[in-house]
């Protein structure tokens, strides 16, 4: 099991309980939700979370304006908190915006478990293979699209 704490945010709950099967599959056994940033500001305000998952395009609070705010936080443990923006919709704008609001990466919808791992291993400061660990077995080949990763 893995120690850290996960914050998802996106406005669509099936989305949400996709993305938290996958978090559970790679170990994650404490995963908060919130449907909109407004609702994520309420649960950081009484949680510390390690990383946090991020819709870009929501109602009620965006990504957007969920990470300026969470930058301008006054409590610098939170404010510094690893963000990764997930979104369907990605443009230059938008990777603009999200690294100008400090996010880590972006990550295109859909997307396979290997990828979130490999952006949330990259947040958290996890390393790919712990030393004197067994390798883990290699996942079969896969065509991976050029476009799913996007790191800032």
């Amino acid at each position: 099991m893995r120690s850290q704490k996960v914050l998802l945010i996106d406005d669509s709950a099936f989305t949400r309980r996709l993305i938290r099967g996958m978090l559970k599959d790679l170990g994650f056994a404490s995963i908060s939700e919130a449907q909109n940033g407004a609702v994520a500001e309420k649960l950081l305000r009484t949680h510390r979370f390690d990383v946090i998952l991020v819709d870009w395009r929501m109602p009620t609070q965006d990504g957007a304006a969920f990470l300026a705010n969470l930058r301008a936080s006054s409590n610098a443990q939170t404010a510094m908190t690893p963000v990764i923006v997930i979104s369907a919709h990605v443009d230059l704008s938008l990777l603009e915006k999200a690294a100008e609001l400090g996010a880590r990466s972006v990550v295109v919808k859909p997307f396979s478990v290997s990828v979130l791992k490999s952006h949330v291993d990259a947040a958290t400061g996890v390393a790919e293979q712990p030393r004197g660990a067994p390798p883990e077995p290699e996942p079969p080949a896969v065509e991976e699209d050029p476009f799913e990763i996007v790191y800032l």
